[in-house]
């Protein structure tokens, strides 16, 4: 396996970054101990993961602060930096260090009292960093009331604020608490979203749908399927988005995923001339080749799948794309794969039998086996 000597916890919280945080902080309050805050908060960043980061960072914000709730988010509210450029319509993430505001306030003020005030700054907040990971207690503990702010978010003229409505509900956001929210309510959201012309959002449209498959695969075609009819979006655009939803569907070759995007679910092919290497060796690359032969105008979905052996000796899939192509009649192609097998960090190569298949819009069609030798 793989080492790498990367840092995301230093590249996005180090004494460039709290000390940009501090800096607001004293414009908005001119009692705040700049630099015995930055001292505080870098003191223990050594022994501390990134997400135990922010965590300390919301400490030093409540131990540097006034402990009245609302007089600290006055001060954090007029913190805040300028927000992001609303004429975007992507990649416009902002610093990552206006994270810890948003958290504060999910930690300090989810409760009755201080709800709708707490909700208000989330919205203001996300237009810096997005407070997806701060929505998430409230979602917990007030899910009524945070759906329908939710729902004002999704019509709002700021796309961060919509973003966070589609991004905050993701049933398996990453790095959050797991939020389970009935999945009427959740495509009720996406429904009011899926139009939008900016793809910042609708990636996120796409990203809670995919989520929403892992467990409910019919309700997610259904929805493609209204949209697809309801002609809100650009035709480009929901194209994407059906693929970007569907693609664990489609890597678990889901007969209905496939068909939905055009794939017939039984394709007229034939394979030919298949050639796997027969050993490979860590470090190396296995390389893989084949004709396919198109008996009629088809849409064709190409994909190898590389059985890794796994520590105890079974076997798990990966899916590689091939190719993805509109085959006419009697269309042939040849093609080939060079799949590497270097260690990487997040797999870790066993020597011994290995098995690579050909996929074709779900179904296994020729497969054969190599060996990795260490």
């Amino acid at each position: 396996k793989a080492e790498t000597s990367f840092s995301l916890k230093d590249d996005l919280f180090n004494k460039e970054t709290v000390t940009e945080l501090a800096d607001g902080l004293k414009r908005a309050h001119s009692r705040f101990s700049h630099r015995r805050f930055v001292d505080d908060s870098l003191a223990a960043f050594g022994r501390l993961e990134l997400k135990e980061r922010i965590e300390h960072l919301v400490t030093m914000v409540a131990e540097h602060l006034p402990s009245d709730f609302d007089r600290a988010r006055r001060i954090l509210l007029e913190a805040l930096p300028p927000p992001l450029d609303p004429t975007l319509t992507d990649d416009d993430f902002g610093r990552f260090i206006w994270v810890v505001p948003g958290e504060f306030v999910a930690r300090h003020g989810c409760d009755d009292d201080r709800l709708e005030a707490s909700l208000a700054f989330l919205k203001e907040s996300t237009k810096r960093f997005s407070a997806e990971n701060a929505i998430r207690p409230f979602l917990l503990a007030y899910p009524e009331a945070t759906m329908a702010f939710v729902r004002e978010c999704a019509g709002d003229e700021n796309y961060h604020v919509r973003r966070l409505a589609s991004e905050g509900i993701r049933p398996l956001l990453p790095w959050a608490p797991r939020v389970r929210l009935p999945d009427e309510d959740i495509l009720e959201v996406l429904d009011m979203l899926h139009g939008d012309a900016t793809r910042y959002v609708t990636r996120s449209v796409a990203n809670t749908l995919n989520d929403i498959a892992k467990s409910d695969a019919d309700a997610v075609i259904a929805s493609l399927r209204k949209w697809q009819k309801a002609n809100r979006q650009q035709p480009a655009e929901l194209e994407w988005m059906t693929r970007h939803a569907l693609r664990t569907l489609i890597k678990a070759d889901h007969p209905k995923a496939l068909s939905l995007l055009g794939y017939p679910t039984k394709p007229d092919v034939k394979i030919a001339r298949f050639t796997v290497s027969k050993q490979v060796k860590v470090g190396e690359s296995l390389d893989v080749t084949f004709d396919v032969t198109s008996n009629r105008r088809q849409r064709l979905l190409i994909a190898m799948k590389i059985h890794y052996r796994k520590a105890n000796g079974s076997l798990a899939p990966k899916v590689f794309k091939v190719k993805d192509l509109a085959a006419g009649k009697g269309e042939k192609f040849s093609l080939s794969k060079s799949q590497p097998f270097r260690p990487m960090t997040t797999r870790v190569l066993y020597p011994g039998q290995h098995k690579v298949e050909i996929v074709i819009n779900g179904n296994v069609l020729a497969q054969k086996t190599f060996e990795l030798l260490a």
